[in-house]
């Protein structure tokens, strides 16, 4: 397991905010986790194989809140 603590500022930390309030994500963790997740797969680095872990587990988390 990996933590961060990480700041945003302008763009990066509207964009969270409004994943949240509009009920896209529960919490900015949750947001940020579906965000990487997605550039994974648009970039090609989660691949086919897995595609299935990577919704498991996002579905898990959002589960936990």
């Amino acid at each position: 397991m990996t933590t961060l603590t990480v700041e945003f500022r302008g763009v990066p930390e509207i964009v969270l905010e409004a994943l949240v309030e509009h009920g896209y994500a529960k919490t900015k963790t949750e947001a940020l986790r579906y965000a990487l997740i997605h550039i994974g797969e648009e970039l090609d680095l989660v691949r086919h194989r897995f595609h299935a872990r990577a919704e498991e587990y996002a579905y898990t988390e959002s589960k936990r809140k």
